[in-house]
């Protein structure tokens, strides 16, 4: 009779013995399932919440933080003062494997124009601070005008180097109409411009429209006209072409900023409505030229900032670490990883204990299950030994009893599956829900943590995501890799658990086991 033929005839003949290894197969088995069901679960939710922050990260100097770890004041700008990045330093974080598009772009620029109006996009005040509704207007005339002039208004001019201009790339912006620039023209630093839409309706603006901005520089820092040639030391006209128009992606994220004392977010996204794109080089030249006109004295490498946009929002802490061993002493990128720390500190203690579950019903497994078997051989020695006194090879035997130990195994493995995925489902979802709270209670607001940021950055920012949204994303349903994982190890665990018993018999002599 072939072994197979001899396992199957052994399980009918002990059906109880059988029943007894099935049972305590399935309850352990149970534990198992369940761990994987919510190890699973909790890395499924993890990276569904990564993937809701963008993949972006923006440089910033860290003046507070690279101060204290350098041994430096922090408030002492005459230490990192010029330790700023160049374009070299960006271009070696562009090259990361981790990025997709970057851009390093100047700021502080600001062009003027006496026949241009702002496209204040509407706010509702009512969803802000009492606290800054009073002060919004205040705060976008401070921006929009020079002190109490109100005979030209100030625009945010943003040079980029990137042709495709990474905040289209990333989603922050949407191309409405006509196109982003050319390399030519980013090299050549020519005069064309991006602008908002909202900015091109409100002043009658076309794509191959003449956009016409004044340059001045004016001889007394208290001058409340932008128009007054008695302090102006210089002053040009410059004309644009309009190339392309942009949408801006979102509204205003009032959840960020219900308790917030702030008006820059405010300030920013009035900004964004307004901003100018052109060259690198062209924006350069100017914020030059000025600087010559006003007897001020500019280093090789302005004041500028980067933004890098990432092929995988997961890739966000490895990219930091990457990217700061690349820039300057003083400087590092931040993201919006934050947003989550609290939902992705619970997610890491649920798998912390789950990860210890797994390790404890694997190891509580291996352990009854080699007792349970040795039990069970034990009142078989006798049939083991008449096999090898026939002349049955050993292997024939291991082969035997492995088969009977699987086909009962795979029974009990089978109904474990299920049944401790639908308790790991009730479970643990309840223990989920009440991490997510207690976490939630103790968490810093979105408020402390955006103004640690670099403001440029915080107008990606999705916000802190509900706690019902991510219960509702807590999904213990059993896919392939899940049951994948549980066959695995419940074979490997079975298999361990058999060999060893069974290796202690066989190894002994025919004689010695009939005795």
């Amino acid at each position: 009779m072939s072994s197979f033929k001899r396992a199957i005839t052994s399980i009918k003949r002990q059906p109880i013995k059988n029943g007894v290894l099935l049972l305590v197969i399935f309850i352990l088995g149970t534990s198992i399932s369940a761990a994987i069901s919510v190890r699973s679960a909790i890395i499924a939710t993890e990276e569904a919440v990564m993937m809701r922050v963008p993949a972006v990260s923006a440089t910033y100097l860290d003046s507070g933080g690279k101060g204290l770890e350098l041994g430096v004041a922090p408030w002492d700008p005459s230490v990192w003062g010029d330790d700023r990045p160049t374009a070299n330093h960006i271009s070696a974080v562009g090259q990361l494997p981790y990025v997709r598009a970057y851009d390093f772009y100047l700021i502080n620029l600001r062009l003027h124009s006496p026949d241009l109006e702002w496209a204040v996009p509407h706010i509702d005040e009512s969803r802000l601070s009492y606290l800054v509704i009073p002060r919004v207007d205040q705060a976008l005339g401070g921006i929009r005008h020079l002190g109490d002039n109100v005979s030209a208004e100030l625009f945010p001019v943003r040079g980029v180097n990137n042709p495709d201009i990474t905040d289209i790339e990333s989603g922050l912006l949407s191309l409405a109409s006509g196109r982003t620039f050319s390399v030519d023209e980013i090299e050549n630093g020519d005069k064309v411009a991006v602008v908002s839409q909202g900015f091109a309706t409100y002043n009658n603006l076309y794509i191959g429209a003449t956009l016409p901005l004044h340059s001045a520089v004016h001889s007394n820092s208290l001058v409340t006209s932008l128009l007054d040639e008695q302090f102006m030391v210089y002053h040009e006209i410059l004309e644009f072409e309009i190339i392309g128009i942009f949408d801006v992606a979102n509204g205003f994220n009032y959840e960020n900023y219900q308790d917030s004392t702030s008006l820059v977010p405010v300030e920013e996204f009035a900004q964004l409505h307004n901003r100018i794109y052109m060259p690198f080089i062209l924006a350069d030249t100017i914020v030059r030229t000025q600087a010559e006109a006003g007897m001020s004295v500019l280093d090789e490498s302005i004041w500028t900032e980067a933004i890098f946009l990432l092929y995988d929002p997961r890739d966000l802490s490895v990219f930091t670490e990457a990217a700061e061993a690349l820039l300057p002493d003083f400087w590092s990128v931040a993201d919006l990883s934050g947003s989550f720390d609290g939902v992705i500190s619970s997610m890491d203690t649920m798998l912390e204990i789950a990860d210890l579950t797994l390790l404890l019903a694997v190891g509580a497994t291996i352990i009854t299950l080699t007792l349970t078997i040795i039990l069970f051989l034990r009142d078989r020695k006798h049939e083991i030994g008449i096999y090898m006194a026939l002349g049955d090879r050993k292997s024939k035997i291991l082969f035997q009893f492995l088969t009977e130990i699987f086909f009962v195994a795979t029974i009990g493995i089978a109904f474990a599956l299920f049944v401790g995925n639908f308790l790991s489902d009730n479970i643990s979802r309840n223990m989920f829900e009440q991490t997510l709270v207690e976490r939630d209670q103790v968490s810093i607001s979105s408020v402390h943590r955006l103004n640690q940021l670099p403001w440029e950055l915080i107008i990606f920012d999705p916000a802190e995501m509900p706690l019902e949204e991510v219960v509702e994303m807590y999904d213990t349903s059993l896919d392939a890799g899940g049951v994948t994982a549980f066959i695995g190890v419940s074979f490997i665990v079975i298999l361990i658990s058999t060999i060893a018993p069974i290796m202690l018999i066989v190894k002994l002599e025919p004689r010695k086991v009939l005795l």
